[in-house]
């Protein structure tokens, strides 16, 4: 992934989409399913959105259909993230809030990474690759590091 942070003209695109995220925690604490189904809509309503400003129509149920197939192909390392979210429930009453903040940062940092990644294909290709975007998918695991990605997210959901 040649892409250190999300362009600016992606970057209302991905506050909308990480806002929606972090507000999903609480389902994810609860069934991964329901998360993994409400993120995807959130991933392909995003994927529209940046489509669309880089020239290329792509309606919604296509992305959808995109971000589940993303979401799926992950499917192991994000519901074991999700399984082990659910462990901390097991704990009283402080359990409950951990286990609602780590599913909604799990989902943060996803959705930014996905950003990133769809950011990228477009910067490196000038178009919507299906292909690209199924190779790249593995980049959003490596990010940019944890310290640059929390800097990014820090500066759209304060500055974008």
């Amino acid at each position: 992934m040649s892409l250190s942070r999300i362009p600016e003209q992606h970057r209302k695109a991905a506050r909308i989409a990480i806002a929606a995220s972090a507000a999903c925690g609480p389902v994810g604490a609860f069934n991964s399913v329901a998360d993994i189904a409400s993120i995807a809509g959130i991933w392909g309503t995003c994927l529209c959105s940046i489509a669309s400003k880089e020239g290329w129509g792509l309606d919604k149920e296509t992305a959808i259909d995109v971000c589940k197939s993303a979401l799926l192909g992950m499917s192991a390392y994000y519901v074991g993230c999700k399984t082990a979210t659910r462990f901390f429930l097991l704990i009283p009453g402080a359990g409950l809030f951990a286990a609602m903040g780590i599913s909604a940062l799990t989902n943060v940092v996803f959705t930014y990474r996905f950003v990133l990644t769809v950011s990228g294909v477009f910067a490196e290709n000038g178009s919507l690759r299906l292909e690209t975007l199924s190779e790249n998918i593995k980049a959003m695991f490596k990010g940019n590091g944890a310290l640059n990605d929390v800097k990014d997210i820090t500066d759209i959901m304060l500055f974008a």
